[in-house]
């Protein structure tokens, strides 16, 4: 055992050196972030990292206080009902952290330094066991890692012209895409070691790893199932009827193992914001064909042009890969629901499409005896795939974008005020702040929060409970029945996307589409509520949503004027941020 785990050290030692590279890249500017701005590491207070940011620390941050169902992230109430964000992404990062007795900022530089080592061995495993292309699979994985933003016009275009071709890596992100991966190409491998070797073992592994990614990702498992399906019916074509039940087996096994998942799928029907929540995440209701992108129709042609055929089982394995995204962007036909097909694109039609046009180029260069420009090509590949990776990670660290280094410093004037809420608020209180304070309170303290855009993923979100929030801070901002109309209209696509997510901008091209009688009638509603003046309505409403903290930023919110409240208590004050308690 310990000589076949050296032989399989020297054998692939390039790809774990590369594996450990990539994630020294990812985790890098959480690192040096540390070192670069060691000052702010001081006096007991937990500075904000966060780079980059991503809403899925939050969910994170929800498991790791008790809460694995992620039933409510923000909101104080619905913690135990159905989850609408699968739950096994956050579990295992926070789970992971937990093990090590980390705080938050730690988990995420774990999970950044664990999870793309993983990915970048499952990418190269399954590529390799695919071609027996050594090179073919560093290449891909490399390319798919570091350097997926150069593999459209404007990625590329931005490289060349000296800017970063995207906010920091795809793959620094906490959580997603990097957890959304494993799964997904750990089945990919295993099913296609069962496919070619038909050792019931790896049928039933497969079938665990496929039931898997239902609580993992909702474009991951049903992308597999088209993929399932297209492959079961080519062997249904051939009439090769044990084949098609001994593949159909797995999928039908993982069945067993996602029988909780629609359960929970079911709990959340009988919820009669699920119709809500449903189109917040951008289901549209149509049964009209869509066509897939041209990524993945050129992929579909230099297949047929160039990748071997040989072998027939490799061939209609990579031929159903290849096919899926035709599916997938066209489920609607019979399903008459339009998912987010941009979430295919991203994560698995392109990834699909680059490996096997790397498979047909490397296939080519073989067959031509062209061995010194294979191992050209793939240094080369490697080399730019790594520039890449830096130079993405260095620009979008000294940026000043929402999440590059000079806004994390920025945000560091919230870490006292973090630090207050976990020493003296109790815990699971609900605070009222703006976006950027609520954002960071769910991550930061065990506290939720009384509104964050975020939050009408849940189906605790009434569209009352959006609007009052959000009437709410109109109130407290002194907008009257004669500034209404321009102040909301100003604001018009941000109101969109919190009360309907991203309903209209998938059904119309953009938030802002919003139909003008939706509109009016969300002023019309807010001209009402003045009708009640606004202490009264902020009693009201802090007792109904049973808000106990507020915290002002006098800077941000200037109009806000706190202190002209009775039932106000003022508790603490940083500089521009100052706390209240409601009495």
């Amino acid at each position: 055992m310990n000589y076949d785990l050296k032989q399989f050290l020297r054998e692939h030692k390039i790809a774990i050196f590369l594996a450990l590279l990539t994630s020294i890249i990812v985790a890098f500017p959480q690192v040096y972030f540390r070192i670069d701005h060691k000052d702010l590491y001081r006096d007991g207070v937990e500075a904000i990292e966060l780079l980059p940011d991503s809403p899925r620390s939050a969910l994170v941050r929800e498991v790791q206080d008790g809460h694995p169902g992620i039933g409510s992230i923000y909101y104080k109430d619905g913690k135990d009902d159905p989850y609408v964000y699968q739950p096994l992404q956050p579990m295992v990062v926070a789970y992971m952290g937990q093990m090590f007795s980390l705080d938050i900022n730690n988990t995420i530089l774990l999970s950044r330094f664990i999870l793309p080592l993983i990915v970048f061995l499952l990418i190269y495993c399954f590529v390799f066991l695919l071609s027996k292309d050594k090179l073919a699979a560093l290449s891909s994985a490399a390319l798919l890692l570091l350097a997926d933003s150069i593999l459209s016009f404007s990625g590329a275009s931005r490289l060349l012209a000296g800017s970063s071709p995207s906010n920091f890596l795809q793959l620094a992100r906490p959580v997603n895409p990097a957890m959304t991966y494993i799964p997904f190409f750990a089945f990919l491998v295993v099913f296609w070691l069962f496919y070619r070797k038909r050792d019931w073992r790896l049928g039933l592994a497969s079938a665990i790893l496929l039931g898997l990614n239902f609580y993992n990702y909702f474009y991951s498992w049903t992308f597999l199932y088209a993929f399932g399906a297209i492959l079961i019916l080519i062997f249904l074509f051939q009439k090769k009827w044990s084949e098609a039940t001994r593949l159909g087996s797995v999928f039908l096994g993982a069945l067993i193992v996602a029988i909780p998942y629609f359960i929970n799928l079911y709990h959340i029907s009988l919820y009669s914001t699920s119709g809500d929540v449903s189109a917040r995440f951008g289901m549209v209701l149509s049964h009209a064909p869509m066509f897939v992108s041209l990524t993945a129709i050129v992929a579909l042609v230099i297949f047929f042009l160039g990748f071997p055929k040989e072998d027939r089982e490799k061939y209609f394995f990579s031929l159903a890969l290849l096919l899926t995204p035709f599916v997938t962007h066209n489920q609607q036909i019979l399903t008459g629901r339009i998912m987010q097909v941009d979430h295919y694109h991203w994560f698995f039609n392109k990834p699909m499409a680059v490996i096997m046009v790397l498979l047909v180029i490397f296939h080519w260069l073989g067959r031509q005896q062209l061995a010194s420009y294979k191992k050209a090509l793939v240094v080369l590949i490697i080399l730019v795939s790594v520039f890449t990776g830096v130079f993405t990670q260095a620009v979008s660290y000294s940026s000043d974008r929402r999440d590059g280094g000079n806004i994390a410093v920025e945000r560091q004037k919230y870490a006292p005020v973090m630090n207050w809420l976990n020493e003296n608020a109790e815990i699971e209180s609900v605070v009222l702040a703006n976006s950027e304070i609520s954002h960071l309170t769910v991550i930061y303290t065990s506290l939720n929060v009384f509104h964050y855009i975020s939050a009408h993923l849940s189906l605790a979100a009434t569209e009352e409970r959006i609007r009052n929030a959000l009437y709410t801070f109109y109130r407290l901002e002194g907008v009257g029945v004669k500034e209404a109309p321009e102040v909301l209209g100003a604001e018009r696509g941000y109101i969109s996307a919190s009360i309907y997510g991203l309903y209209y901008r998938e059904l119309l091209g953009s938030y802002e589409a919003m139909p003008d009688e939706k509109f009016e009638e969300i002023i019309a509603l807010y001209k009402e509520t003045l009708s009640t003046p606004t202490p009264v309505w902020l009693e009201q409403i802090f007792a109904k949503y049973k808000v106990e903290y507020i915290v002002w930023d006098k800077e941000s919110d200037p109009l806000w004027r706190l202190d002209q409240y009775k039932f106000l208590d003022k508790t603490a004050e940083f500089d521009d941020l100052v706390i209240y308690r409601v009495k």
